[in-house]
């Protein structure tokens, strides 16, 4: 028997969140015909007991960490029957929850990132994938704490068809379906040919929808290709979950959703803690789950391997900001270009000193905004002044990014605009930003802040490597 096509199995997290919908469904029923005595069933027994006080599953813990983990199974050639043995993970995420707040928060660690594999013989170093293969659940979280810096305590893996079968058991999902899809895999049980547009998607579809990542071979290049845009499908699938779960479940349908969701999921959580973390989050909405995924760039091993280089200093960044809750820490995510937009020199220099200080690590000096095509020397001042500053936003990390700037740089009523850009149709996406231009607000603020003065007109231009006051 050889080791066959792998299915690539998508293992959001959905589980969970809908678990939770439908429990807070469960136990307001329950409270509804008991008036929250007595008994219904041993469900509504475990929901009874976390009514008064669900953080207590959790004593002394303010945030809920866990590495959330999709196995791919293989099929045997002859019987095409599914099997596990040395499985890897094809889908990893770090999912947060805080406690206090209700929020919660997931980050992508793509399967093919190179990484140290905790545990296993001869510091090997390989794709993260392989950590559930040679060590199960306990190595994979060891591996990525050990990557992100993190300290996660609990896993949650989920079985083959878990997917499917919750969005079978909601009824199905609507979503927008961007681009056409269409990739077919006889032996790897996956069909998927998809349209654009508004849609409602059973759970042979919806986990096409999340498992597409190229098309037929011999087929163009479609905008839908390659990891990062998989896993972008992978959260836009878990919100359209959540929304249906809120919209479809009640009192008769929330304990199918309840056995669904806990035949499909293997964890170190018990029966109760899962059901405390549905009692905690039974309000939850979809715009509250902040996603995110880990960039990097694709490389070939030594041996052939393609594998995912990750910076360091970008994963700890991302972990210090959505799994320890450090908001701060999305700043050194997010790239700045600093344009001067009125007649006073020196703003964008100072400006971009500024948001360095403060902890923005990518700022560069974009020079004045429209500068008129004449003599050098008549270039020093722009061709109209900005009365107000704007900031525009291409699709950073972090969303909040336009609204931090303006606050740090103590103007009140900018422009913002959010405008993310698209892959082209080869899949790559260009990189994203947020481009300050400067307008007359932001020089009535540091004037009013005695800061604007000598210091200001002579700070040097670091955009484009020369020296100018004039920025």
């Amino acid at each position: 028997m050889s080791k066959g096509k792998k299915i690539v199995l998508w293992s959001l997290v959905s589980v969970v969140f809908v678990l939770a919908v439908s429990a807070g469904v469960l136990l307001s029923a329950f409270r509804r015909m008991t008036g929250g005595h007595g008994s219904i069933s041993d469900t509504f027994n475990g929901m009874r007991e976390t009514a008064l006080s669900p953080k207590d599953g959790f004593p002394g813990q303010d945030k809920l960490t866990i590495v959330c983990m999709g196995i791919d199974d293989s099929w045997t050639d002859g019987t095409d029957v599914a099997y596990t043995s040395k499985s890897r993970t094809d889908t990893l995420f770090m999912l947060t929850m805080d406690l206090n707040t209700k929020k919660a928060t997931m980050l992508s660690i793509p399967r093919d990132t190179y990484a140290h594999i905790v545990g296993a013989k001869n510091n090997w170093h390989f794709k993260i994938n392989s950590a559930y293969e040679t060590g199960g659940p306990d190595r994979t979280v060891a591996t990525v704490n050990e990557l992100l810096g993190t300290d996660a305590t609990h896993y949650l893996v989920l079985n083959i068809d878990s997917t499917k079968k919750m969005v079978d058991a909601l009824g199905g999902v609507d979503l927008e379906v961007e681009h056409e899809m269409h990739y077919h895999d006889k032996w790897g049980h996956l069909s998927i040919d998809l349209q654009p547009g508004r849609q409602h998607l059973d759970g042979n579809n919806a986990v096409g929808f999340a498992r597409y990542r190229h098309p037929d071979a011999g087929k163009r290049p479609t905008s839908e290709d390659g990891d990062e845009r998989r896993m972008y499908r992978q959260h836009i699938l878990l919100k359209a979950m959540v929304a249906r779960a809120k919209n479809f479940a009640n009192v008769t349908q929330a304990p199918q959703l309840v056995d669904v969701a806990m035949s499909t999921v293997r964890t170190d959580l018990t029966r109760q803690q899962l059901f405390d973390v549905a009692a905690m989050f039974k309000g939850i909405q979809p715009e509250d789950i902040r996603t995110a995924s880990l960039p990097g760039d694709d490389f070939r091993g030594t041996d052939g391997a393609w594998l995912y280089r990750i910076k360091p200093e970008v994963a700890h960044a991302y972990a210090d900001w959505l799994v320890k809750g450090d908001e701060t820490a999305s700043r050194r995510l997010v790239a700045v270009t600093v344009k001067n937009g009125t007649s006073t020199p020196g703003l964008a220099q100072y400006a971009v000193n500024q948001l360095k200080q403060l902890g923005y690590t990518d700022v560069r000096n974009g020079g004045n905004f429209m500068t008129p095509k004449v003599h050098l020397a008549q270039a020093a001042a722009p061709k109209r002044e900005f009365a107000r500053t704007s900031l525009l936003d291409t699709g950073v990390a972090n969303p909040a990014a336009p609204q931090d700037i303006a606050l740090l740089l103590g103007v009140s009523s900018p422009q913002s605009e959010r405008c993310p850009v698209k892959p082209n149709k080869l899949g790559w996406t260009p990189p994203a930003e947020v481009t300050v231009t400067l307008g007359q607000d932001y020089a009535a603020a540091l004037k009013a802040s005695g800061a604007l003065g000598a210091d200001v007109v002579a700070s040097p231009a670091v955009g484009n490597g020369t020296a100018t006051s004039a920025n």
